[in-house]
């Protein structure tokens, strides 16, 4: 045991004489408290990785910018798309022209998705509401006449 201890003794003296690079080792290693974290080689590595990678997360948050602008302009493009298919059905009806029930089925169909994109997009009806419901109208008939084609 007196070999273990001198080699003890001499480890300690050794970390007391040299108490900074103890100390460093120790805080690089371990966090001093859980309300206090000091890890320093964590800390540099960040900040090596932050300064390394800052053009491409400007590059990243430019590329996101371009998404959420193409997302809209998609949304803009469908209730373009949904808002001309509907109109032109409604002027097929007044023009006379007959539709199965799967026809109108499908215009309401997209005006539940066209409702959903206004809801997205804060923006209102207008023209469409009124030939949507000029539509139904002519639904509601032929379901009652039956008169729908085959």
């Amino acid at each position: 045991m007196d070999e273990a201890q001198k080699i003890l003794h001499g480890i300690v003296d050794f970390l007391l004489d040299h108490w900074a690079i103890t100390s460093l080792i120790v805080t690089s290693v371990i966090e001093v408290t859980p309300i206090f974290k000091c890890n320093p080689i964590t800390a540099f590595f960040r900040w090596i990785g932050r300064k390394m990678t800052a053009e491409v997360m400007t590059e990243v948050k430019d590329l996101k910018g371009r998404v959420e602008e193409q997302g809209k302009d998609i949304q803009r493009n469908e209730m373009d798309r949904i808002r001309w298919e509907v109109l032109d059905f409604a002027n097929s009806c007044r023009n006379g022209r007959k539709h199965t029930k799967n026809e109108f089925a499908h215009i309401i169909d997209l005006n539940k998705k066209y409702e959903a994109l206004l809801k997205k997009t804060g923006e209102e009806n207008g023209v469409f509401e009124a030939d949507y419901e000029y539509v139904m109208g002519i639904y509601r008939h032929c379901l009652k006449e039956n008169s729908f084609i085959a």
